[in-house]
């Protein structure tokens, strides 16, 4: 299951960059439109030293008549120097499989390595799992699971209002399409309130609570 996508933007409908969300922990509920609530992610903001540091841990579980019929658990770690990606550090254990990978930023490139093995990426790529709108619209990202480079274009979609907890959240919406096909909504901090995504044509949603 490629549960995996990160957008870095210019929210294009304001003109300007968005504000550096805040430190500190926010929680997503994962719903598959079939099977309901599968799981949970929490993302942790941090600021070092004028670098952002954003910390992601995940857990999902999808249950068919008692029995796990897919289990994922993962945790990346993004560290940003204002809107490039400068370091990356991800482990997925997929159905009790290991997937780790790398990424650094070295000189005008982006070296990852995964499973999919080692690549020099162009300095802009960033990694697929939504984050930040930090920067302008990319076209080139890397898979958290396998490191393999990826290749997709990003609409704006205008604005929207999402419930998220017992509030009410103007978000930016983007689309992207090509090798990523995936929906993703930003708050005016620049922090993403919800990330759609479709898996064997149903839609599986993370929405902060």
């Amino acid at each position: 299951m490629r549960i995996a996508f990160c957008l870095v933007l210019l929210l294009a409908s304001g003109g300007a960059l968005a504000a550096e969300p805040a430190a500190g922990s926010y929680h997503y509920r994962i719903r598959h439109a079939l099977f309901g609530d599968i799981g949970a992610h929490q993302v942790t903001v941090r600021h070092e030293d004028g670098r952002l540091v954003v910390e992601h841990q995940a857990h999902l579980r999808v249950e068919l008549l008692g029995i796990t019929a897919h289990e994922r658990r993962s945790q990346y770690r993004e560290v940003w120097q204002g809107d490039r990606l400068v370091a990356f550090d991800g482990l997925t254990v997929d159905n009790g499989e290991r997937f780790e990978i790398m990424a650094r930023a070295e000189g005008d490139h982006l070296v990852v390595e995964g499973a999919a093995g080692r690549s020099l990426a162009p300095a802009a790529t960033v990694p697929s799992q939504p984050s930040l709108a930090l920067g302008t619209p990319r076209s080139r990202f890397f898979d958290i699971k396998t490191g393999e480079l990826l290749e997709a274009s990003v609409r704006p979609a205008g604005r929207e209002w999402l419930k998220l907890g017992d509030q009410s959240v103007a978000a930016d919406k983007y689309e992207v399409r090509g090798e990523l096909e995936q929906t993703v909504w930003y708050d005016a901090t620049g922090l993403f309130a919800q990330w759609r995504l479709w898996r064997q044509g149903a839609a599986i949603t993370l929405t902060r609570e």
